[in-house]
């Protein structure tokens, strides 16, 4: 997925286009696009219950209900920090690591920011080469507006990816079997 950055001009719409909702190319593009968007969202759903019980799993094998009173308003990245530092903790404590940790909590990481860049993305503001507005940062230069070329094959890699993190938790369980039973 490629990104541009933009000087953030006078008004905030200088960099973008405005598609008319009756324009043949731009509703192409949402036919194509919206059902992959839904996809992330149910399939990110789906990856952040399975972080949730990798949790609640962790803080206690008897009961869900103690990790679900520490992780109900938490939100996905603090979540993602919490897993961690348990484990790393357990780690730690059981003096090895589980190999698929560092894989699986980058790839939870970068999962969350794809599936927020989707969500919160300007889907209405787009530039003349299809780059979609996604959000403001204030850099050394000054405040910066980033677009995302989201395409078809690039919002279906995000669901891959999704999904492959998903399956990581199969063999991140395994590990953590072997690494308890040692």
């Amino acid at each position: 997925m490629k990104e541009e950055k933009f000087q953030f001009g006078q008004y905030s719409n200088e960099n973008h286009t405005y598609y008319d909702e009756n324009n043949e190319e731009y509703e192409s593009f949402l036919q194509q696009t919206a059902p992959l968007i839904g996809y992330i969202v149910h399939d990110f759903n789906k990856l952040d219950e399975s972080l949730n019980n990798a949790i609640w799993q962790i803080i206690s094998d008897r009961t869900d209900e103690i990790g679900a009173l520490i992780t109900y308003k938490m939100n996905f990245s603090a979540k993602v920090d919490l897993f961690n530092r348990i484990i790393k903790s357990m780690e730690i404590g059981c003096d090895n690591e589980i190999p698929i940790l560092n894989e699986l909590i980058e790839k939870l990481k970068r999962c969350a920011t794809l599936r927020n860049a989707v969500v919160h993305a300007e889907w209405y503001n787009m530039n003349e080469k299809g780059y979609t507005f996604v959000k403001l940062n204030f850099e050394k230069n000054g405040l910066k507006q980033h677009y995302w070329q989201f395409t078809p094959e690039s919002l279906g890699k995000i669901v891959d990816l999704i999904n492959e993190t998903y399956f990581l938790f199969d063999t991140y369980y395994e590990q953590k079997d072997d690494l308890l039973s040692s």
